[in-house]
């Protein structure tokens, strides 16, 4: 098997207002040989309506590459995007904005 080493990954995502829908952001990893960028693949809504809320962003490389991220805004979010299906979305071609989340207003 070989050896891959993640070398980085930075996740910034910051809400402009309540307005604004959010995506999960681009997400690039670096192996011992090379880079490359990951394809977004389904997004989840955990605790949705709790300030607890987190959408678990999925992704996706090269061979048995995979990544998962979660984005925290202290508040309670709802899905925007028009591929979610209840608390789950998955799209074709990493379009993450099919899976565009926002702050939910109280």
């Amino acid at each position: 098997m070989k050896l891959k080493i993640v070398t980085g990954v930075l996740m910034t995502l910051a809400m402009m207002s309540t307005a604004y829908a959010a995506t999960c952001p681009t997400i690039s990893v670096s192996h011992s040989q090379d880079g490359e960028d990951l394809t977004f693949v389904s997004a989840r809504l955990k605790d949705k309506n709790t300030a607890n809320s987190v959408v678990i962003c999925r992704y996706e490389g090269k061979n048995d590459l995979g990544v998962s991220a979660g984005y925290r805004n202290g508040t309670p979010v709802k899905a925007t995007g028009s591929d979610w299906k209840n608390d789950d979305c998955v799209t074709a071609g990493g379009d993450a904005s099919k899976c565009a989340f926002k702050e939910k207003k109280k």
